[in-house]
């Protein structure tokens, strides 16, 4: 054990700070340590039956931290960078390939997910609602609808059957054709205005139809069966469509996202309610009560203690660094004026 001595120190703080150091460093050593922490750490979870949350911590202060590195702290580039690269190698790990989906989602599960959705129909119904009252499905229903009568026209049955009629069909069109060439585009034109006209009240009046038609055995029914075929498909066929440049992209756009969404008053309205909440539930809570609740005892504390402290502590003595913190810790006690004081120096 080193003993440099530390500058304005008498002879008597000086020997007495070594000692105090030895002391620390040995109880510091593994053997020694663990029966150590579980003493204090029995002593400090018995003063927690003692303290209520909010006499230790006020939500006013808790609600301003998570606030500050929610919404306000900018995070270092090298995050999403390092996310985006910790995607990849996940992404190509092997167990992708020997995983299949019922394995992450087991059929109990999905089933349980599954019948949740379904009961949730006042969603479903709004969710169609606004689906059919949608522009973007409007022109893409009225689209299939002038494709359909269109097909329908040009390959008829009642045409088919009629011998001559196709031909006589043909004639007919390719004289207005000739006649009237913009004739053809003109009833086009006027077939697709009057479908887009009467597409609105058409999905109007089939809404009820769907929302009677879509029962719950009907989507149960359709989603277990989707579900058969897909559940026996390994997570690798899924990622197969998916590069990693994908990924690392759609991480990029979805933490550019939530940059922006931080800085809205929703995100800090969220934030201070929730910890308003967690107050209101928990603030008259001892802290022993707390940890129960959350379901950490003290075995699991001790445990994750004795887990990481070992080995930082070897690593800080292999560098030379734990004599000099605990010093650091200590001299400052021995070189003030109480201290000299007792001492008579």
């Amino acid at each position: 054990m080193a003993t440099k001595r530390s500058a304005k120190l008498s002879g008597k703080a000086q020997a007495l700070l070594d000692a105090q150091v030895g002391f620390w460093l040995d109880l510091l050593e593994p053997a020694a340590l663990k029966p150590w922490v579980a003493a204090e750490l029995d002593a400090v979870l018995a003063d927690a039956k003692k303290l209520k949350l909010e006499e230790v911590v006020s939500r006013k202060s808790v609600q301003h931290v998570a606030l500050r590195y929610a919404a306000e702290v900018e995070h270092s580039g090298a995050i999403p960078e390092l996310v985006g690269e910790i995607a990849k190698v996940v992404q190509a790990h092997p167990v992708n390939a020997s995983t299949k989906l019922s394995q992450l989602i087991p059929d109990r599960h999905f089933v349980e997910w599954l019948n949740k959705l379904l009961e949730l129909k006042d969603a479903r119904n709004q969710l169609l609602h606004e689906a059919l009252r949608n522009p973007v499905m409007n022109t893409v229903a009225g689209d299939l609808l002038y494709r359909g009568i269109s097909g329908y026209l040009g390959q008829s049955n009642i045409a088919k059957g009629i011998p001559g009629a196709q031909s006589m069909l043909k004639f007919g069109k390719s004289v207005l054709a000739r006649a009237t060439p913009r004739l053809e585009g003109a009833i086009e034109e006027t077939l697709r205005r009057y479908i887009q006209q009467s597409l609105e009240a058409t999905l109007r009046e089939s809404e009820g139809s769907l929302k009677s038609l879509l029962t719950d055995k009907v989507l149960r029914d359709a989603a277990l069966e989707i579900w058969a075929g897909l559940k026996g498909r390994s997570v690798a066929e899924f990622r197969a469509s998916v590069s990693n440049d994908d990924v690392e992209e759609l991480f990029v756009i979805g933490y550019e996202h939530w940059r922006d969404l931080r800085k809205t008053k929703y995100y800090a309205a969220l934030i201070e309610t929730g910890v308003a909440a967690f107050f209101d539930k928990y603030g008259k809570t001892t802290l022993a009560e707390l940890l129960e609740e959350v379901g950490v005892s003290r075995d699991m504390i001790l445990h994750d203690l004795m887990e990481f402290a070992p080995a930082a502590l070897a690593g800080i003595k292999k560098k030379k660094l734990l004599e000099p913190l605990v010093r650091r810790l200590l001299a400052p006690f021995y070189a003030s004026a109480a201290a000299q004081k007792i001492l008579g120096d």
